[in-house]
């Protein structure tokens, strides 16, 4: 649920609860007034995302985060309620604030306020609750989890998208443990925003390595689950700085994409997780562990180049057909690089007027 929205049902509520909207106001502004203040919070918190909870969420307990998370919300619930009462108010009503105050009383006003601010506080704590628990489950699981999705083995079309962290043996011997992994947090942290713009989720984390996945129909579009990759380029190398001073390297990567039925569900009984299951994983994972012998950042199969609609700025070249452990035929691979690497004979890239047609 996107954030605006949860906060605007919650100030509804709140609202509701206290009975704060004065008898002879509209029936409409009940609704507009949370819808504002709504937005306001939303806006407010999605600073507060970018910024100090982002880092808290690393570097804290989550305990220590939830408790964080829900007063610096508070803060933002308090000059939200504030803003609403001294400039929205007036505005919608066409009355002075000192006219409203007579009209409703100073006491009642005060009273509503610090009842609907308690209220908020605690909604607060539930929706960043909610917050954590996305961020640690995922997305996607959490819902899955809330509706009873994959309580049964369910078969569906899935992209999958191995991405590894190139010479981090070497990496990590250099660093030791322990800033080590900082550096892989660092870089995971990194993945993220790719892949949520991309619309996919992170599957599992292995080692060095993260196993990205889309649905089918989401990782194809518009060459998404392509977009995610070399979006990550761009943010490590605008990070490229930070990591030398830190780490005294920049993060490079590779990966091997594939994409088909799976049978996806969830397993265990202590704890359970999301499992996909089938040949494509495998093979997908397979196709990455191709990229180091054969040179190329970006390896994917034919199968699924076939069903892509490649961006104009990207072009593929053809690495031929290439035994895979587990699999009895090879499979023809294909690299992805950008357009202004350079073409070479073998090459070839969706025009402009395809994917524009793709589009509609």
């Amino acid at each position: 649920m996107p954030l605006w929205v949860a906060w605007s049902v919650t100030t509804y509520v709140a609202a509701e609860l206290v009975d704060a909207r004065p008898a002879e106001a509209p029936w409409w502004h009940g609704v507009v007034l949370p819808l504002l203040v709504g937005a306001l919070v939303a806006a407010g918190g999605a600073w507060l995302e970018t910024g100090v909870l982002a880092r808290a969420g690393r570097r804290l307990p989550l305990g220590l985060t939830l408790g964080l998370r829900t007063a610096l919300y508070a803060f933002v619930v308090f000059i939200a309620l504030a803003v609403m009462i001294v400039k929205i108010l007036p505005a919608l009503t066409g009355q002075s604030l000192d006219t409203l105050v007579q009209d409703v009383g100073f006491q009642q006003i005060t009273r509503n306020f610090w009842t609907v601010l308690a209220l908020l506080v605690l909604g607060s704590f539930f929706i960043n609750l909610a917050l954590q628990l996305r961020r640690v489950l995922g997305g996607s699981t959490l819902w899955a989890l809330l509706v009873g999705r994959y309580l049964r083995p369910t078969r569906e079309e899935r992209l999958f998208m191995f991405l590894d962290l190139t010479d981090s043996t070497a990496i990590a011997e250099r660093l030791g443990p322990f800033r080590f992994t900082d550096f892989k947090n660092d870089f995971f942290a990194d993945v993220a925003q790719p892949v949520l713009t991309t619309g996919g989720q992170i599957y599992q984390y292995v080692g060095d390595e993260v196993v990205i996945t889309w649905p089918m129909k989401e990782g194809l579009r518009n060459g998404a689950f392509l977009r995610c990759f070399f979006l990550l380029e761009d943010r490590v190398q605008r990070r490229a700085a930070y990591y030398q001073a830190t780490y005294d390297c920049v993060p490079r990567f590779k990966a091997g994409c594939h994409g088909g039925e799976v049978v996806t569900a969830f397993i265990g009984d202590l704890k359970s997780d999301l499992a996909y299951s089938g040949d494509v994983v495998n093979t997908a994972a397979r196709i990455e562990g191709q990229c180091r012998p054969l040179g190329h950042r970006l390896l994917i199969s034919d199968d699924l180049l076939e069903r892509c609609t490649l961006p104009v700025d990207l072009t593929t070249e053809e690495v031929g057909a290439v035994p895979l452990r587990g699999k009895v035929e090879a499979v023809r691979l294909y690299s992805v690089a950008p357009e202004d690497e350079g073409p070479t004979p073998k090459k070839r890239a969706v025009g402009a007027e395809e994917e524009i047609a793709s589009l509609g």
